[in-house]
């Protein structure tokens, strides 16, 4: 059945009558404009939201752009949320809470073909389980779908702009599988709040694969995706709500995430190893895998030979980047472990988190015991997580025992490790 869409109000076109008397004497008048037969471009109707959500049925004409947005009414303390479903499929289309700013709800929906769709508006608090009411006004802004003009940026590209209110600009790039691609959208002064979304294929059609909108330094957005498959991908920014000024778009270098970068680096004294870790993948551990990809290190053979000459005493320092870019803020909280490489993989001896302070991981140890016995000290590893977002990491050996910043530090042995492994001496 299709459901009535309620009281019906036709906007007024551009045009409006002026009267003469505020006009300065040298001025005539505009010619009024007959609305009498008048088509809007918008379509307004007016609802009450009580303790099951309102539901309207509209049907998309052919090549067609529709915005829908859901406000509250100026006395209401309603929290809209937007459903856009396919009527046919049920697919889901659009679905927005504050998009529209203020607690408005906007979305929108490309149609090539034409399709009648479900526009459901209910409230924040009733999808969390507490009723609530209040009036709203649904706004239908149908206009012609033109195909999406979009320039191309490569890794490491720096494009400048303007984004007006409601606006957008789009970006396409290409990428590969398992690269990391990180897009940094600037606002150049304080009246822009810049979105990023990123989409596959080019223009907007194809599927969401992220968004972002204060995940960099300030309101900034930042976008940091390991990539599923190669192929072209378009990257919007937009002004959230009725923002509006100048912007950078920054796409940083390549990276690899670690399912993409070899997983043994050599680690040694001197100079710390830049590394880049992955957030942990939670939808990953929920089927049954890792949350969490490490990194491994082994020892150099320069180290080693240190080691077995009396330099037993080492302290390894897991940080963020030391020099870090600003737009490119690293999200990492490490995690360090210390194992052995065995037939059935890495297993742990000795991790920390946070006993270098400041999020830092530290752990001090004697590796002298090791240095007579067979080949551990080759088959030694030192694996660095991070348990929080993704970003750089800065890993480091030095020499002699640091003192541990907080009594966090952990120690513990594999309960059933394949081969024998020996007690690190501290």
């Amino acid at each position: 059945m299709k459901l009535p869409f309620g009281k019906v109000a036709l906007l007024a076109g551009a045009a409006a009558v002026i009267a003469p008397a505020v006009l300065p004497l040298a001025a005539s008048a505009q010619e009024a404009r007959n609305l009498d037969n008048a088509r809007s471009d918008v379509l307004i109707f007016e609802g009450e939201l009580g303790p099951a959500p309102v539901v309207y049925r509209y049907t998309i004409p052919p090549r067609t752009v529709l915005q829908v947005d859901a406000i509250p009414g100026a006395d209401s303390e309603l929290d809209p949320v937007l459903t856009i479903t396919d009527v046919r499929s049920g697919e889901t289309l659009a679905e927005d809470d504050d998009s529209g700013g203020n607690l408005a709800a906007r979305a929108r929906v490309v149609s090539q073909r034409g399709q009648q769709v479900e526009i459901t508006v209910s409230s924040y608090a009733f999808l969390s389980g507490e009723e609530t009411s209040g009036t709203f006004e649904l706004q239908l802004r149908p206009k012609p779908w033109v195909p999406p003009r979009t320039r191309a940026v490569t890794l490491g590209s720096d494009i400048t702009g303007t984004l007006a209110a409601s606006g957008s600009e789009m970006f396409t790039i290409s990428g590969s599988k398992d690269q990391v691609l990180e897009v940094a959208l600037i606002a150049g002064d304080e009246n822009l709040d810049p979105v990023l979304s990123l989409y596959k294929g080019v223009g907007t059609e194809g599927e969401l694969v992220t968004s972002d909108d204060d995940g960099g330094n300030s309101l900034n957005a930042l976008i940091r995706y390991a990539l599923p498959e190669d192929g072209t991908y378009t990257i919007v920014a937009e002004p959230y709500g009725s923002t509006s000024g100048p912007f950078t778009l920054r796409v940083a270098p390549r990276r690899e995430s670690a399912a993409g970068v070899p997983q043994e680096t050599v680690l040694g004294f001197g100079a710390p190893l830049a590394g880049y870790a992955a957030a942990p993948d939670y939808d990953a551990a929920a089927d049954g895998g890792e949350a969490v990809s490490g990194v491994l290190f082994s020892l150099s053979p320069a180290a080693i030979a240190a080691i077995r000459a009396g330099q037993g005493e080492v302290t390894f320092n897991l940080t963020g980047p030391q020099f870090e870019d600003p737009d490119f803020p690293s999200g990492v909280d490490p995690l360090l472990e210390l194992g052995f490489e065995t037939p059935m993989g890495f297993a742990a001896v000795l991790s920390d988190d946070d006993g270098g302070g400041k999020l830092a991981s530290r752990i001090p140890t004697d590796l002298s015991a090791l240095a007579a016995e067979g080949d551990w000290l080759e088959r030694l590893r030192v694996r660095a997580y991070s348990i929080g977002g993704a970003g750089e990491f800065s890993l480091e050996m030095v020499a002699g025992k640091q003192e541990l910043e907080e009594s966090n530090f952990e120690e513990y042995i594999d309960a059933a490790p394949p081969v024998p492994v020996p007690v690190i001496a501290e």
